[in-house]
């Protein structure tokens, strides 16, 4: 039987967002969030683009989709997506890698996150 990695992993910078889930080929986008979704002139950079990643994973969180979350961002937007996480999925959490790898293709990020061989161990439903 093989294992099936229910966590979904989140790839960010200042003004692109990827979420990738595990498939039978490694790691593949299931969604692209869009950085004209944070409003105003400033938004990547007053962390209103930090927010729209957090809010769409605090709802996928809400709707137990989401049993755990990894994160890689560069360190502003890493910050900016953290404070914006509900008290529910903060402890969702597995990984954080403070880098940009929104240019790596999705067939090489897996290394990247040092996915364990058992899987990642994850909250027990409340």
């Amino acid at each position: 039987m093989s294992y099936v990695d229910p966590v979904w992993y989140v790839v960010a910078d200042s003004i692109h967002a990827r979420i990738l889930k595990h498939g039978e080929h490694g790691l593949a986008t299931i969604t692209h969030l869009k950085s004209d979704d944070a409003k105003g002139m400033d938004a990547p950079r007053n962390g209103a683009y930090g927010k729209v990643i957090a809010e769409f994973l605090n709802k996928a969180v809400r709707a137990k989709e989401a049993p755990g979350i990894a994160l890689a961002a560069p360190g502003e937007v890493m910050h900016q997506i953290r404070e914006h996480l509900d008290v529910e999925a903060r402890p969702l959490v597995v990984k954080v890698v403070e880098h940009d790898l929104t240019n790596t293709p999705d067939n090489m990020l897996a290394p990247h996150f040092d996915i364990p061989a058992t899987g990642w161990p994850l909250a027990k439903e409340r």
